[in-house]
């Protein structure tokens, strides 16, 4: 039988696999069928390989995440074997925050930039006048926009509590309105025109 299936059938009866070195250790609430237990022995290796697999699998992706490598976690001692054993089945993004703000990982961040620094691309940038971007910036708005503004916002925010928020009757994207709500779409059209 496929690993992955056993280890789900494990799950299902409420039993919790795990890798202790190199030996499957198992724990559970109640005893399970002696019919499952001959499974999980005769599929031990199988699944102590697919445990593994996944631990791995998982260290690299946290690994990724952090821009290194997975020898250079376990070398460091920023993830052992009891956190792989642990944490393998969450998400290795709440790893990598939490590798991050490790002061060995901070260490290990800073020996790595400066090994890199030398063998970086050196990139050139080059400022362009002010003269230049003047032409492409926004207007500023009038004065007779700036008194409409808090109209406008008054009523698009007075149609919106009432058509998006409060009303069973209203329905925007079908362009369905009570009467209230037209009244106040109306308004909120006018106000910003």
């Amino acid at each position: 039988m496929n690993a992955a299936v056993l280890i789900e059938q494990a799950n299902t009866a409420g039993i919790i696999l795990a890798l202790n070195g190199e030996s499957l250790a198992w724990s559970a609430r109640k005893q399970p069928s002696p019919e499952l237990l001959i499974q999980l022995r005769e599929g031990k290796a199988q699944i102590i390989e697919h445990l593994r697999q996944q631990q791995h699998g998982w260290l690299d992706r946290v690994a990724a995440l952090l821009n290194t490598n997975a020898g250079t976690l376990l070398e460091h001692g920023l993830i052992d074997l009891d956190d792989l054993a642990e944490q393998y089945q969450k998400h290795p993004r709440f790893a990598a925050l939490l590798i991050e703000t490790s002061p060995a990982w901070q260490k290990v961040n800073l020996v790595r930039d400066e090994v890199r620094a030398p063998y970086a691309r050196e990139v050139r940038t080059e400022c362009v006048p002010t003269k230049v971007n003047k032409g492409n910036t926004p207007k500023r708005e009038n004065s007779t926009n700036k008194r409409r503004a808090p109209e406008w916002i008054a009523g698009r925010d007075a149609f919106h509590n009432h058509a998006v928020g409060n009303c069973n009757k209203c329905y925007p994207p079908a362009a369905r309105y009570c009467p209230t709500g037209l009244d106040l779409l109306a308004l909120y059209q006018m106000a910003m025109q």
